[in-house]
């Protein structure tokens, strides 16, 4: 026998029916790939020989039992085209979630991974048992043929899917996968406990504390709001009215001068002093600034009583409002 002549209908070749395994025998023996695809059906001659194809396509034995597989480079000269013969060894599981894929032919056999619907597989031998031995990525193993479709099945199906070339996962790539979206989920939920942590730290209205006022000039008013401009222009009225709250909390501590002019012009403390909010005062501060100062000066205090800040860029501890942090 030819091994390398094309087998057509045309040619009208005889094989001799004992040479020719095919699906549906008592014993299906492959030699190596395995596809399948709708040939036209296969017929008894008077000679005892059989001619065409059907079903799934083995090998072919020569009469000196050497044999021609049937694969991708000849599948077209058993009459299907070109586009088809892309499919005849390709294999998708017809599924809802998943079929497992095992090491053996054998549902008591380990599990070597899983073919998720809409993965594609490659059929490497079909067994005696009714098991596609495949390949899909990283994954081989053995999956059931009775959950599997093939040549044309396979592609109508993943064309209806839309196929994005997925392929199968195997046990130590999904185990893999779910400690890393494991790892995500813990940091997601670190990172939300830690925004609310600082959202929850952080001052409002409703956490001020009511203290007394202060009678203050209108020269002190303007003061204050001038040092509140300078160290929060660009932190909203919250971050302005704590460093409002700072200043009068320093004008009740012992520990600090008990004036607004006192603490502002206190050596070491405000950059520039008094004389560093000549430019402020000469314009007049902002409307939001003077609110603030008066809003501190009537006692309001959304700091809880602290006494110092700095910049929250510097990544010292406290409560951050606005641009600075309070402590």
């Amino acid at each position: 026998m030819n091994l390398n002549k094309k087998l057509t209908k045309k040619d009208n070749v005889n094989i001799p029916k004992k040479r020719f395994i095919q699906a549906g025998a008592v014993t299906l023996a492959f030699a190596a790939m395995v596809g399948t695809a709708s040939f036209a059906t296969s017929s008894n001659n008077s000679d005892g020989t059989t001619t065409g194809t059907s079903g799934i396509i083995a090998t072919l034995m020569g009469d000196d039992n050497s044999s021609l597989t049937v694969a991708d480079a000849n599948v077209t000269s058993v009459g299907l085209d070109s586009e088809s013969a892309q499919w005849i060894l390709s294999l998708m599981a017809n599924v809802e979630d998943f079929a497992y894929v095992r090491t053996a032919p054998d549902d008591n056999a380990e599990i070597a991974g899983k073919l998720r619907r809409g993965d594609m597989a490659r059929v490497e031998s079909l067994t005696n048992n009714g098991w596609y031995q495949i390949s899909s990525g990283n994954l081989t193993g053995y999956i059931k043929a009775d959950v599997s479709l093939t040549g044309q099945a396979c592609k109508d199906f993943a064309m209806a899917l839309g196929y994005n070339g997925s392929v199968g996962i195997t046990t130590a790539e999904e185990e893999a996968q779910a400690a890393a979206f494991a790892a995500a989920a813990e940091e997601a939920a670190k990172k939300e406990a830690a925004a609310k942590a600082s959202s929850s730290s952080s001052g409002s209205s409703s956490s001020s504390t009511q203290r007394e006022s202060y009678g203050a000039t209108t020269d002190e008013v303007t003061l204050l709001a001038a040092i509140i401009e300078k160290e929060a222009g660009g932190s909203g009225y919250e971050g302005m009215l704590a460093v409002g709250s700072v200043v009068m909390n320093r004008v009740r501590s012992s520990s600090y001068p008990n004036t607004i002019e006192g603490v502002i012009g206190q050596k070491g403390q405000f950059t520039g002093g008094i004389s560093g909010l000549s430019g402020i005062i000469s314009r007049g501060p902002s409307s939001t600034a003077i609110r603030a100062a008066e809003a501190a000066l009537a006692g309001e205090d959304i700091v809880g009583g602290k006494v110092s800040f700095r910049s929250s860029s510097t990544g010292h501890s406290g409560t951050v409002i606005g641009d600075n942090v309070f402590f």
